[in-house]
């Protein structure tokens, strides 16, 4: 049997890890592996946000979730699969274009040389990710080409073609080279020698919508955490655009807390009970008000998101959501209710799904199983190492 792989999820409102044991279905002829072990940690709620005392929570719920993780493997994992949300990364979608007067013959050595100089332009370019952080420097998470094309045209085998021009569309991640090195030390303490990979959770989110909801080739994917909403373009399988802005279900959570006059856990739990219809009237009043402060404040990030997309992209009306299930069909819920016109395109409105973790193994055909309570991110990330795993055995 092979040695079960360790995936961890790294985002800004919880740390949660699974082991997951590679297995390969000869009937459907894809990898399917089973989950066990799953564990989440959130964060401790921060009245005011404070990069330091973030990053040690993050780094002592990692260890907490490392020690149950691992107390359930029977040997010591073959790899570990850390996967990071905002704000761990920073990313761009590169359009790289090579033309010459007269036709040449696309090489790899071309093609490397092509993505490398551009690389090391973005890496130039970029600000660095903490102010906070002294003497840091950018960590290359991913380089990924999405698509090549050759005169214009789309291909899977560019290499000995002949080319006026070469297009190549390439997404890149960066982090911190300080904080990546840190989560790093922490699992290597746990896992000794296994290898550990880092991916940016939105492209493995982009390549599992890609692969298993082909209905709609173009929609925008949210993701909504604790701090940070990040909003992802795909149109023509490509990841176009990921944009993320300084408004999550925390912030809602502390606007309601100010217009209750109450704590966040308060907070919270006066929201589950408004949504289910059962708050006092004289709560009710206060409860509207909150939450019409902070939807001002989260729809006019997002309008601000849409309009920097529309000037290079046409916005889709199809979006896909992801996060806390109470929180995100509220704000959904605000996405109707607004007018989009101007950016849309005449009277249209926009067409949204939350994208739970049992409609999402539905869709990759996965079983959950024991791991019932597996988090979205979780599931995503087990199936985009399954992916991986399919890729190699037919690389």
């Amino acid at each position: 049997m092979a040695k079960p792989v360790m995936i961890i999820d790294l985002s800004n409102d919880s740390v949660s890890g699974l082991l997951l044991d590679p297995t390969y279905d000869k009937t459907r002829e894809i990898f399917c592996s089973p989950t066990r072990a799953v564990t989440r940690v959130p964060l401790p709620f921060q009245v005011e946000l404070n990069l330091e005392r973030f990053l040690n929570q993050v780094v002592t719920a990692l260890k907490t979730v490392l020690e149950a993780v691992a107390r359930e493997a029977d040997s010591r994992p073959a790899k570990v699969i850390c996967f990071l949300s905002a704000p761990f990364y920073a990313s761009q979608t590169r359009v790289v274009r090579h033309t010459a007067e007269k036709p040449f013959r696309v090489t790899s050595t071309l093609l490397n040389n092509l993505i490398a100089t551009d690389l090391k332009q973005f890496i130039q370019q970029h600000p660095q990710l903490y102010n906070e952080v002294l003497d840091d420097a950018h960590r290359v998470i991913e380089s990924k080409t999405m698509q090549i094309k050759l005169n214009r045209y789309p291909t899977h085998l560019p290499e000995g073609q002949i080319a006026s021009e070469v297009e190549l569309y390439h997404y890149v991640s960066i982090g911190s080279e300080r904080i990546i090195a840190r989560f790093r030390e922490v699992v290597q303490g746990f896992v000794h020698r296994a290898p550990i990979e880092f991916h940016s959770f939105p492209f493995a989110l982009f390549s599992i919508c890609r692969d298993h909801f082909g209905d709609q080739r173009y929609r925008l994917l949210i993701d909504i955490g604790a701090e940070v909403t990040e909003v992802l373009l795909l149109a023509e399988d490509i990841l176009w655009e990921s944009i993320s802005f300084p408004a999550g279900h925390n912030g809602l959570i502390r606007e309601l807390a100010k217009a209750l006059n109450t704590v966040p856990e308060e907070a919270l739990s006066a929201l589950r009970i408004y949504r289910q219809g059962n708050q006092s009237q004289s709560m009710n009043g206060r409860m509207i008000s909150g939450l019409a402060n902070f939807q001002k404040i989260w729809t006019a990030y997002f309008r601000q998101t849409l309009e920097a997309l529309s000037e290079q992209h046409l916005v889709p009306r199809e979006i896909m959501a992801i996060g806390d299930p109470l929180v995100t069909a509220l704000f959904l819920d605000w996405l109707k209710q607004g007018q989009y016109n101007e950016i849309l395109g005449g009277n249209q409105s926009f067409n949204t799904t939350v994208l739970t973790a049992t409609s999402l193994a539905g869709q990759c055909g996965y079983q959950l199983g024991t791991a019932v309570n597996q988090s979205e991110h979780l599931l995503v990330g087990s199936v985009f190492y399954d992916k991986l795993l399919k890729v190699n055995r037919h690389g």
